[in-house]
């Protein structure tokens, strides 16, 4: 049994729209702003559009995680979508839009827990509430790190 657990959480960032995406679309600002992610590393000689993957390595409450990731979606200055190909299986979704006083981000995040009934809900509830936190602390990272 899997359960898929979404968290879409938007944040506004006082900068132009350019400089929000391509901070997020350069690939070694990710552990900038990613709380959880101890290593994200580039695997193929692509690094930015699509096509191009990412191992992805973290920690979710000292349980590590790995990941391989590929950009499946790339529309500059709008969208950028990553998903698993192996391990964990993760999707990140990033859209931006423009605003009167910058860039509206909106971060959304899906993992799909692979557990048995009781291991789905309970390990759906521990995990929606880390991937909320997570999420917001994201955010909050990229804001402060572009305004400042």
């Amino acid at each position: 049994m899997r359960r898929i657990i979404k968290v879409t959480r938007e944040k506004e960032v006082n900068v132009p729209i350019e400089k929000v995406f391509n901070f997020v679309a350069e690939y070694g600002n990710t552990l900038k702003y990613t709380p959880y992610l101890v290593r994200f590393d580039p695997t193929t000689e692509s690094k930015r559009g699509s096509g191009a993957r990412f191992r992805m390595v973290g920690k979710v409450f000292g349980i590590p995680f790995k990941s391989e990731l590929e950009v499946f979606e790339f529309v500059e200055n709008r969208s950028l979508r990553l998903e698993t190909i192996s391990g964990s299986q993760i999707r990140i979704q990033w859209l931006f839009r423009p605003t009167e006083k910058g860039t509206r981000v909106v971060y959304t995040t899906e993992y799909t827990v692979p557990l048995g009934f009781a291991g789905a809900i309970v390990g759906g509830l521990i995990l929606r509430r880390f991937l909320h936190q997570g999420s917001k602390k994201t955010l909050r990272k990229l804001k402060a790190l572009l305004e400042k």
